[in-house]
Protein backbone atom coordinates (compact mmCIF):
# COMPACT_ATOMS: atom_id res chain seq x y z
CA UNK A 1 0.00 0.00 0.00
CA UNK A 2 2.96 2.78 0.79
CA UNK A 3 4.50 2.17 -2.09
CA UNK A 4 1.48 2.77 -4.80
CA UNK A 5 0.86 5.65 -2.31
CA UNK A 6 4.35 7.14 -3.14
CA UNK A 7 3.81 6.00 -6.15
CA UNK A 8 0.87 8.41 -7.10
CA UNK A 9 2.53 11.25 -4.82
CA UNK A 10 5.65 11.13 -7.39
CA UNK A 11 4.07 10.98 -10.48
CA UNK A 12 1.62 13.82 -9.16
CA UNK A 13 4.85 15.79 -8.50
CA UNK A 14 6.59 14.84 -11.57
CA UNK A 15 3.88 16.27 -13.84
CA UNK A 16 3.80 19.56 -11.59
CA UNK A 17 7.87 19.52 -12.33
CA UNK A 18 7.22 18.72 -15.88
CA UNK A 19 4.67 21.38 -16.64
CA UNK A 20 6.88 24.50 -14.87
CA UNK A 21 9.80 23.13 -16.72
CA UNK A 22 8.26 23.73 -20.22
CA UNK A 23 7.86 27.49 -19.27
CA UNK A 24 11.59 27.67 -17.58
CA UNK A 25 13.65 25.60 -20.00
CA UNK A 26 12.57 27.36 -22.84
CA UNK A 27 14.53 27.96 -26.33
CA UNK A 28 15.46 31.43 -25.18
CA UNK A 29 16.50 30.13 -21.97
CA UNK A 30 18.52 26.90 -23.57
CA UNK A 31 20.21 29.33 -25.63
CA UNK A 32 21.31 31.76 -22.92
CA UNK A 33 22.09 28.42 -20.89
CA UNK A 34 24.80 26.91 -23.74
CA UNK A 35 26.25 30.80 -24.06
CA UNK A 36 26.78 31.30 -20.45
CA UNK A 37 28.33 27.62 -19.90
CA UNK A 38 30.51 28.22 -22.64
CA UNK A 39 31.38 31.74 -21.79
CA UNK A 40 32.36 30.45 -18.01
CA UNK A 41 33.83 27.10 -19.24
CA UNK A 42 36.08 29.24 -21.46
CA UNK A 43 37.05 32.00 -18.71
CA UNK A 44 37.61 29.23 -16.15
CA UNK A 45 40.31 27.75 -18.62
CA UNK A 46 41.84 30.96 -19.12
CA UNK A 47 42.07 31.64 -15.49
CA UNK A 48 43.81 27.87 -15.38
CA UNK A 49 46.63 29.42 -17.43
CA UNK A 50 47.16 32.57 -15.55
CA UNK A 51 46.31 32.07 -12.19
CA UNK A 52 48.66 30.37 -9.79
CA UNK A 53 48.10 28.21 -6.56
CA UNK A 54 46.89 29.84 -3.59
CA UNK A 55 44.70 29.70 -0.44
CA UNK A 56 42.22 32.29 -2.49
CA UNK A 57 41.39 29.72 -4.80
CA UNK A 58 41.12 26.67 -2.43
CA UNK A 59 38.99 28.54 -0.43
CA UNK A 60 36.79 29.49 -2.79
CA UNK A 61 36.34 25.96 -4.53
CA UNK A 62 35.53 24.51 -0.87
CA UNK A 63 33.12 27.06 -0.34
CA UNK A 64 31.11 26.74 -3.46
CA UNK A 65 31.09 23.19 -2.93
CA UNK A 66 29.95 23.48 0.68
CA UNK A 67 27.03 25.49 -0.53
CA UNK A 68 25.62 23.11 -3.53
CA UNK A 69 26.42 19.96 -1.21
CA UNK A 70 22.46 20.53 0.08
CA UNK A 71 20.37 17.70 -1.23
CA UNK A 72 16.82 18.23 -1.53
CA UNK A 73 14.32 16.01 1.12
CA UNK A 74 10.83 15.58 -0.17
CA UNK A 75 8.34 13.60 1.19
CA UNK A 76 5.47 14.16 -0.54
CA UNK A 77 3.40 14.39 2.89
CA UNK A 78 -0.23 15.83 2.95
CA UNK A 79 -1.95 17.45 5.76
CA UNK A 80 -4.43 14.97 5.36
CA UNK A 81 -1.65 12.19 6.19
CA UNK A 82 -1.87 13.33 9.71
CA UNK A 83 -5.07 11.87 10.51
CA UNK A 84 -4.72 8.80 8.30
CA UNK A 85 -1.50 7.58 8.07
CA UNK A 86 -0.39 7.11 12.04
CA UNK A 87 -1.98 4.30 12.33
CA UNK A 88 0.23 2.40 9.02
CA UNK A 89 3.90 4.14 10.64
CA UNK A 90 5.10 0.87 10.68
CA UNK A 91 4.23 0.01 7.41
CA UNK A 92 5.56 3.14 5.80
CA UNK A 93 8.94 2.05 5.49
CA UNK A 94 8.89 1.35 2.03
CA UNK A 95 7.26 5.01 1.33
CA UNK A 96 10.29 6.20 3.04
CA UNK A 97 12.98 4.22 1.40
CA UNK A 98 11.05 5.39 -2.29
CA UNK A 99 10.92 8.93 -0.85
CA UNK A 100 15.00 9.16 0.08
CA UNK A 101 15.58 7.69 -3.67
CA UNK A 102 13.36 10.24 -5.41
CA UNK A 103 15.03 13.39 -3.29
CA UNK A 104 18.17 12.37 -3.77
CA UNK A 105 17.74 12.37 -7.76
CA UNK A 106 16.34 16.14 -7.86
CA UNK A 107 19.05 17.57 -5.96
CA UNK A 108 22.42 16.26 -8.30
CA UNK A 109 22.23 18.56 -11.33
CA UNK A 110 23.75 21.75 -9.24
CA UNK A 111 26.37 20.25 -7.55
CA UNK A 112 27.07 18.13 -10.96
CA UNK A 113 27.73 21.61 -12.59
CA UNK A 114 29.68 23.45 -9.45
CA UNK A 115 32.18 20.36 -9.73
CA UNK A 116 33.16 21.09 -13.49
CA UNK A 117 34.35 24.53 -12.25
CA UNK A 118 36.24 23.33 -9.53
CA UNK A 119 37.78 20.55 -11.13
CA UNK A 120 39.17 23.59 -13.59
CA UNK A 121 40.31 25.79 -10.52
CA UNK A 122 41.67 22.61 -8.53
CA UNK A 123 44.06 21.62 -11.21
CA UNK A 124 45.60 24.91 -10.52
CA UNK A 125 47.95 23.48 -7.87
CA UNK A 126 46.61 20.42 -7.21
CA UNK A 127 47.92 16.30 -8.09
CA UNK A 128 45.46 13.83 -8.89
CA UNK A 129 45.42 12.55 -5.78
CA UNK A 130 44.43 15.26 -3.88
CA UNK A 131 41.82 16.12 -6.24
CA UNK A 132 40.02 12.41 -6.25
CA UNK A 133 40.21 12.65 -2.32
CA UNK A 134 38.39 16.28 -2.62
CA UNK A 135 35.94 14.85 -4.93
CA UNK A 136 35.20 11.47 -2.79
CA UNK A 137 34.59 13.41 0.37
CA UNK A 138 32.17 15.75 -1.62
CA UNK A 139 30.24 12.78 -2.56
CA UNK A 140 30.39 11.41 1.10
CA UNK A 141 29.11 14.80 2.37
CA UNK A 142 26.40 14.93 -0.26
CA UNK A 143 24.59 11.71 0.99
CA UNK A 144 25.84 12.43 4.77
CA UNK A 145 23.71 16.10 4.34
CA UNK A 146 20.90 14.29 3.05
CA UNK A 147 21.02 11.47 6.04
CA UNK A 148 21.28 14.74 8.10
CA UNK A 149 18.66 16.57 6.41
CA UNK A 150 16.36 13.33 6.83
CA UNK A 151 17.16 13.13 10.30
CA UNK A 152 16.75 16.53 11.73
CA UNK A 153 12.79 16.49 10.09
CA UNK A 154 11.97 14.42 13.14
CA UNK A 155 13.83 16.32 15.55
CA UNK A 156 13.80 20.10 17.41
CA UNK A 157 16.20 21.49 15.58
CA UNK A 158 15.07 24.38 12.98
CA UNK A 159 16.13 23.98 9.13
CA UNK A 160 18.35 26.86 8.95
CA UNK A 161 20.19 25.95 12.05
CA UNK A 162 20.78 22.36 10.03
CA UNK A 163 21.70 24.27 7.15
CA UNK A 164 24.11 26.48 8.54
CA UNK A 165 26.06 23.69 10.44
CA UNK A 166 26.16 21.59 7.24
CA UNK A 167 27.61 24.11 5.43
CA UNK A 168 29.91 24.97 8.01
CA UNK A 169 31.07 20.99 8.05
CA UNK A 170 31.67 21.04 4.57
CA UNK A 171 33.50 23.90 4.52
CA UNK A 172 35.73 22.99 7.14
CA UNK A 173 36.24 19.29 5.87
CA UNK A 174 37.09 20.26 2.40
CA UNK A 175 39.29 22.65 3.06
CA UNK A 176 41.45 20.95 5.50
CA UNK A 177 41.74 17.98 2.78
CA UNK A 178 43.18 20.63 0.25
CA UNK A 179 45.16 21.52 3.03
CA UNK A 180 46.52 17.85 3.52
CA UNK A 181 44.79 14.79 1.88
CA UNK A 182 45.33 12.84 5.27
CA UNK A 183 43.18 15.32 7.04
CA UNK A 184 40.06 13.70 5.11
CA UNK A 185 39.90 11.44 8.11
CA UNK A 186 38.81 14.55 10.25
CA UNK A 187 36.14 14.93 7.59
CA UNK A 188 34.51 11.25 7.98
CA UNK A 189 35.12 11.94 12.11
CA UNK A 190 32.78 15.01 11.52
CA UNK A 191 30.47 13.21 9.92
CA UNK A 192 30.06 10.17 12.17
CA UNK A 193 29.83 12.65 15.36
CA UNK A 194 27.22 14.99 13.52
CA UNK A 195 24.96 11.69 12.57
CA UNK A 196 25.42 9.92 15.93
CA UNK A 197 23.95 13.53 17.92
CA UNK A 198 21.26 13.61 15.62
CA UNK A 199 19.91 10.60 15.98
CA UNK A 200 20.03 10.78 19.32
CA UNK A 201 18.15 13.79 18.92
CA UNK A 202 15.95 11.93 17.11
CA UNK A 203 12.30 11.23 18.30
CA UNK A 204 11.59 7.60 19.03
CA UNK A 205 8.61 7.67 17.07
CA UNK A 206 7.62 10.05 13.69
CA UNK A 207 6.50 13.48 14.09
CA UNK A 208 4.26 13.67 11.36
CA UNK A 209 3.28 17.22 12.10
CA UNK A 210 7.25 18.08 11.60
CA UNK A 211 7.23 15.88 8.10
CA UNK A 212 3.97 17.96 6.95
CA UNK A 213 5.09 20.98 7.43
CA UNK A 214 8.44 20.39 6.33
CA UNK A 215 7.18 18.87 3.03
CA UNK A 216 4.59 22.35 2.82
CA UNK A 217 7.99 24.60 2.97
CA UNK A 218 9.66 22.61 0.72
CA UNK A 219 7.18 22.86 -2.14
CA UNK A 220 7.06 26.49 -1.59
CA UNK A 221 10.24 27.05 -1.36
CA UNK A 222 10.44 24.93 -5.32
CA UNK A 223 7.22 27.29 -6.48
CA UNK A 224 9.27 30.42 -5.33
CA UNK A 225 12.45 29.33 -7.58
CA UNK A 226 9.98 29.02 -10.03
CA UNK A 227 8.39 31.82 -9.82
CA UNK A 228 11.59 33.58 -10.91
CA UNK A 229 11.09 32.37 -14.20
CA UNK A 230 7.12 32.38 -14.71
CA UNK A 231 4.01 32.55 -13.05
CA UNK A 232 2.82 30.05 -10.48
CA UNK A 233 -0.57 29.64 -9.06
CA UNK A 234 -0.04 27.57 -6.11
CA UNK A 235 2.05 29.65 -4.25
CA UNK A 236 1.50 31.02 -1.39
CA UNK A 237 1.11 35.37 -1.22
CA UNK A 238 2.28 36.91 1.87
CA UNK A 239 3.16 40.01 2.40
CA UNK A 240 5.71 42.14 4.96
CA UNK A 241 6.91 45.70 5.71
CA UNK A 242 9.81 46.45 5.17
CA UNK A 243 10.22 49.92 6.81
CA UNK A 244 13.66 51.04 5.01
CA UNK A 245 11.62 50.74 1.89
CA UNK A 246 8.92 52.84 3.41
CA UNK A 247 10.81 55.84 1.62
CA UNK A 248 10.40 54.46 -1.73
CA UNK A 249 6.88 54.90 -0.91
CA UNK A 250 5.13 58.56 -1.52
CA UNK A 251 1.84 59.79 -0.47
CA UNK A 252 -0.18 60.47 -3.68
CA UNK A 253 -1.21 64.04 -4.22
CA UNK A 254 -4.73 65.07 -4.41
CA UNK A 255 -4.45 65.68 -7.96
CA UNK A 256 -3.15 61.96 -8.35
CA UNK A 257 -6.38 60.48 -5.94
CA UNK A 258 -8.17 59.37 -8.83
CA UNK A 259 -8.68 56.09 -10.68
CA UNK A 260 -6.19 57.05 -13.59
CA UNK A 261 -3.42 57.23 -11.28
CA UNK A 262 -3.99 55.15 -8.15
CA UNK A 263 -3.45 51.75 -9.45
CA UNK A 264 -0.07 52.89 -9.83
CA UNK A 265 0.24 54.01 -6.38
CA UNK A 266 -1.21 50.37 -5.51
CA UNK A 267 1.38 48.47 -7.96
CA UNK A 268 4.32 49.99 -6.00
CA UNK A 269 2.80 49.02 -2.47
CA UNK A 270 2.21 45.76 -3.71
CA UNK A 271 5.95 45.50 -4.81
CA UNK A 272 7.22 47.24 -1.64
CA UNK A 273 5.49 44.90 0.38
CA UNK A 274 5.34 41.72 -1.51
CA UNK A 275 7.10 38.70 0.97
CA UNK A 276 9.37 37.79 -1.50
CA UNK A 277 9.72 39.71 -4.79
CA UNK A 278 12.16 42.57 -3.43
CA UNK A 279 14.78 40.04 -1.97
CA UNK A 280 14.47 38.10 -4.96
CA UNK A 281 15.22 41.30 -6.74
CA UNK A 282 17.91 41.84 -4.19
CA UNK A 283 19.65 38.33 -4.49
CA UNK A 284 19.34 38.47 -8.40
CA UNK A 285 21.63 41.98 -8.20
CA UNK A 286 24.00 40.90 -5.60
CA UNK A 287 24.82 37.23 -7.03
CA UNK A 288 25.18 38.68 -10.66
CA UNK A 289 27.69 41.11 -9.27
CA UNK A 290 29.87 39.02 -7.30
CA UNK A 291 29.54 36.78 -10.83
CA UNK A 292 30.83 39.85 -12.90
CA UNK A 293 33.06 41.25 -10.37
CA UNK A 294 34.62 38.06 -9.58
CA UNK A 295 35.27 35.97 -13.43
CA UNK A 296 35.66 39.67 -14.80
CA UNK A 297 35.69 38.90 -18.13
CA UNK A 298 33.40 41.59 -20.23
CA UNK A 299 31.63 38.87 -22.00
CA UNK A 300 30.06 36.98 -19.27
CA UNK A 301 29.60 40.60 -17.75
CA UNK A 302 27.15 41.50 -20.56
CA UNK A 303 25.26 38.31 -21.06
CA UNK A 304 25.19 37.83 -17.10
CA UNK A 305 23.21 42.04 -17.37
CA UNK A 306 21.30 41.15 -19.87
CA UNK A 307 20.03 38.35 -18.32
CA UNK A 308 19.06 38.99 -14.85
CA UNK A 309 17.41 42.54 -15.97
CA UNK A 310 15.57 39.41 -17.82
CA UNK A 311 14.62 37.45 -14.86
CA UNK A 312 13.83 40.41 -12.76
CA UNK A 313 11.29 41.79 -15.81
CA UNK A 314 9.56 38.53 -15.30
CA UNK A 315 9.16 38.90 -11.60
CA UNK A 316 8.01 42.54 -12.53
CA UNK A 317 5.12 41.04 -14.82
CA UNK A 318 3.65 38.67 -11.97
CA UNK A 319 2.70 41.98 -9.87
CA UNK A 320 0.04 42.49 -12.42
CA UNK A 321 -1.33 38.98 -12.47
CA UNK A 322 -1.06 39.03 -9.08
CA UNK A 323 -2.96 41.85 -8.03
CA UNK A 324 -4.85 42.68 -10.90
CA UNK A 325 -7.58 39.97 -10.15
CA UNK A 326 -7.58 40.21 -6.53
CA UNK A 327 -9.40 42.50 -4.06
CA UNK A 328 -8.39 45.73 -5.81
CA UNK A 329 -10.90 45.59 -8.83
CA UNK A 330 -14.03 44.41 -6.57
CA UNK A 331 -12.84 47.73 -3.78
CA UNK A 332 -12.00 49.78 -6.42
CA UNK A 333 -14.07 49.11 -9.67
CA UNK A 334 -12.46 50.75 -13.12
CA UNK A 335 -11.77 50.22 -16.85
CA UNK A 336 -8.76 47.33 -17.20
CA UNK A 337 -7.53 50.15 -19.07
CA UNK A 338 -6.46 52.43 -15.96
CA UNK A 339 -5.37 49.21 -14.50
CA UNK A 340 -2.72 48.18 -17.33
CA UNK A 341 -2.11 52.12 -17.65
CA UNK A 342 -0.68 52.65 -14.47
CA UNK A 343 0.98 49.06 -14.91
CA UNK A 344 2.77 50.55 -17.51
CA UNK A 345 3.89 53.63 -15.92
CA UNK A 346 5.08 51.92 -12.88
CA UNK A 347 6.98 48.83 -14.31
CA UNK A 348 8.63 51.38 -17.15
CA UNK A 349 9.89 53.51 -13.68
CA UNK A 350 11.04 50.13 -11.87
CA UNK A 351 12.74 48.23 -14.63
CA UNK A 352 14.30 51.91 -15.40
CA UNK A 353 16.18 52.15 -12.17
CA UNK A 354 16.69 48.35 -12.39
CA UNK A 355 18.99 48.70 -15.45
CA UNK A 356 20.81 51.78 -14.41
CA UNK A 357 22.07 49.49 -10.99
CA UNK A 358 23.19 46.76 -13.69
CA UNK A 359 24.39 49.76 -15.57
CA UNK A 360 26.25 50.73 -12.54
CA UNK A 361 27.90 47.58 -11.77
CA UNK A 362 28.75 46.69 -15.40
CA UNK A 363 30.60 50.01 -15.06
CA UNK A 364 32.34 49.18 -12.28
CA UNK A 365 33.20 45.53 -13.21
CA UNK A 366 34.81 46.96 -17.06
CA UNK A 367 34.74 51.31 -16.55
CA UNK A 368 36.93 51.27 -20.26
CA UNK A 369 33.53 49.33 -21.99
CA UNK A 370 30.84 51.52 -20.03
CA UNK A 371 29.17 52.38 -23.45
CA UNK A 372 27.82 48.87 -23.49
CA UNK A 373 25.93 49.62 -20.62
CA UNK A 374 23.90 52.52 -22.22
CA UNK A 375 21.57 49.04 -24.48
CA UNK A 376 20.78 48.22 -20.56
CA UNK A 377 17.50 50.59 -20.40
CA UNK A 378 16.87 49.99 -23.96
CA UNK A 379 16.75 46.04 -23.32
CA UNK A 380 14.49 46.42 -19.93
CA UNK A 381 12.14 48.61 -22.21
CA UNK A 382 11.77 46.57 -24.95
CA UNK A 383 11.58 43.80 -22.67
CA UNK A 384 9.03 44.97 -20.52
CA UNK A 385 6.67 46.34 -23.58
CA UNK A 386 6.98 42.74 -24.90
CA UNK A 387 6.19 40.53 -21.56
CA UNK A 388 3.12 43.42 -20.39
CA UNK A 389 1.55 43.13 -24.27
CA UNK A 390 1.66 38.79 -23.50
CA UNK A 391 -0.06 39.41 -20.17
CA UNK A 392 -2.92 41.75 -21.54
CA UNK A 393 -3.23 39.32 -24.58
CA UNK A 394 -3.92 36.24 -22.04
CA UNK A 395 -6.32 38.50 -20.06
CA UNK A 396 -8.29 39.12 -23.42
CA UNK A 397 -8.19 35.43 -24.08
CA UNK A 398 -9.57 34.69 -20.49
CA UNK A 399 -12.46 37.51 -20.71
CA UNK A 400 -13.71 36.82 -24.04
Amino acid sequence: MSSKLFNTRMEEDVKIRSYYGKFIFNSHFLVFLMIAAGVLLYTLLGLRETLSPSLYIDTLCALLMAAVLLPKYRTLLKEADMLFLPPYEKKMAAYFKRADIYSLSLGLAVPAAASVAVLILLSIGHDLTSILLFFLLAVLLYFNAFNIRRLSVNTDYTKWAVTSALILLNFISLMLVLVNPFFMIAGLFFIIIFTVIMKKSSFQTLSWLNYVQYEKEALQQYYQTVSMFTNVKRIDKAFKRRRILDVLLWVPKADKFNKKYMYEYLFYRSFMRDHDLPMIVLRIIVLFFIIMFWIGNLYVSLIFSLFGIYLIVLQMSQIYTAQAYLLWPKVWPVSRTYIQDSYIRYSHKIVFAITLIFAVMFTVTHPAQFFYALAFPLWGYLLNRVLSKSIYKKETELSD
